[in-house]
């Protein structure tokens, strides 16, 4: 029985002494803590905004994908085909174009947001890792290739023109704002 007095009184007067700390100190001040905590969390919001919204505020809306541009007089069927760095194909699409007719491929939100990921691998990137290719296949006899390190602001042109003087009736190449 005493045991347990002992053990009781002994709590009681931890339980006093952290009172009189705490009064000592002033106590806990939780007002103080929260306007830390608020503090705190606007400012992450601040640089996560820094890291997605301000190369958006400084270059502009992300480029397409792809531009095809059909400046012959006559209609084509152009098959577009996109392998990432491992050689996988992330997009394929069959295009039928009229003559004179252009068409713009958006980039897809999962892409965007895969280039522009902060800390992929340690530091920042605003492009892919590693080298996609583009396959451009003209109405399923001509092929021709584009290997580039694709970013937000990158774009991969293709253009046909069979009244060019040109070898090929049609060539790829790549804009960057």
């Amino acid at each position: 029985m005493e045991l347990k007095r002992r053990d009781k009184s002994s709590f009681l007067i931890f339980l006093n002494y952290k009172r009189h700390i705490l009064s000592y100190y002033g106590g806990i001040n939780i007002k103080k803590y929260q306007k830390i905590s608020i503090f705190l969390g606007i400012l992450i919001l601040i640089l996560l905004s820094y890291f997605i919204v301000f190369p958006f505020l400084l270059v502009g809306p992300p480029e397409p994908l792809f531009y095809i541009n059909n400046n012959d007089l006559q209609s084509h069927e152009v098959t577009v085909e996109v392998f990432d760095s491992h050689n996988e194909t992330i997009f394929i699409e069959k295009y039928e174009l009229d003559p004179e007719e252009h068409i713009a491929q958006p980039k897809s939100l999962w892409l965007l947001l895969r280039w522009s990921m902060p800390w992929s691998k340690g530091k920042y990137t605003y492009w892919a890792e590693g080298e996609y290719e583009f396959k451009a296949i003209l109405d399923d006899e001509i092929v021709d290739t584009c290997r580039t390190l694709p970013h937000s602001w990158s774009s991969v042109v293709i253009d046909i023109d069979k009244t060019d003087n040109s070898n090929s009736p049609m060539s790829i190449g790549v804009v960057t704002v």
